[in-house]
């Protein structure tokens, strides 16, 4: 069964786009099938891939305006087991037009429902708001991952904000649940990671152990347009991915042995 994560926070900054690709790729060469799903106007997780909405024959934009069908949209293989639903600028106005349609909010998951079936994992990098395109991003989601930098207090607000949005969408009964806050820009040697570390269990969300290092390299890998997990994949921080994925997938899987039990 595919399992569609959301990566947000309403912070921007927080590394969600990084996060995104990067794990994506460690997903793929861990042999899980992923589809990235870039809604985000800003179309960074595109860009990290070293592509442009320009040179694809489709973008999500297409696919929300009604222009194409998202299969008729992918990218395929842009890295190894991994294909790409291309991010495009023309999101900013098609969150406008959103306003106006009937189940606006549902726009994502349907356009979704025909080719997620297809894959192992669906990572959905989202807009640094709370809109109309990161809703869409939640109702097409299992589970959210929140990516919070640890050299900036304020991606600590934008997470405790994006939670209480997903409590008041639980209490309608929209079933997305939080899949965990991930500490990225690691260095814990500094005062502000100290400091947000302590303040993390506050939250009242699970905590990863995953922890993704701060790294220089993660510019010159979004310059070049080659996910760092690629570009130096001996590297800490290709490593810490790699580790996250073992542990979402871990998570995964204890939490369908805890269903199964229950039964």
């Amino acid at each position: 069964m595919t399992r569609v994560i959301a990566v947000a926070n309403q912070k921007g900054g927080a590394g969600k786009s990084t996060v995104t690709v990067n794990l994506a790729v460690a997903l793929g060469q861990a042999g899980r099938s992923t589809l990235v799903v870039d809604i985000d106007p800003q179309f960074d997780s595109t860009a990290m891939f070293g592509l442009s909405p320009e040179s694809a024959t489709g973008t999500i934009a297409d696919v929300f305006l009604g222009e194409s069908e998202a299969g008729e949209a992918l990218m395929t293989s842009v890295t190894e087991n991994v294909d790409l639903l291309v991010g495009d600028g023309r999101m900013a106005d098609v969150e406008l037009t959103l306003v106006s349609q009937v189940r606006r909010e549902e726009f994502l998951a349907e356009a979704l429902r025909e080719v997620q079936g297809d894959y192992d994992l669906v990572l959905i990098d989202c807009p640094p708001n709370l809109g109309l395109l990161t809703v869409n991003g939640f109702l097409a989601a299992d589970e959210v991952l929140v990516p919070i930098s640890m050299v900036d207090r304020n991606a600590y607000k934008g997470a405790a904000t994006l939670l209480s949005t997903l409590q008041t969408l639980r209490r309608r009964r929209v079933s997305v649940e939080t899949l965990g806050l991930l500490r990225n820009n690691v260095d814990e040697r500094r005062n502000t990671y100290q400091t947000l570390n302590e303040a993390l269990p506050a939250l009242d969300a699970p905590l990863l152990d995953a922890q993704i290092p701060m790294r220089a390299g993660f510019h010159d890998a979004t310059t070049e347009g080659i996910p760092l997990v690629v570009r130096k994949p001996d590297g800490r921080a290709a490593q810490a991915f790699r580790e996250l994925a073992a542990e979402i997938q871990a998570r995964s899987a204890t939490h369908t042995t805890t269903l199964a039990e229950a039964a």
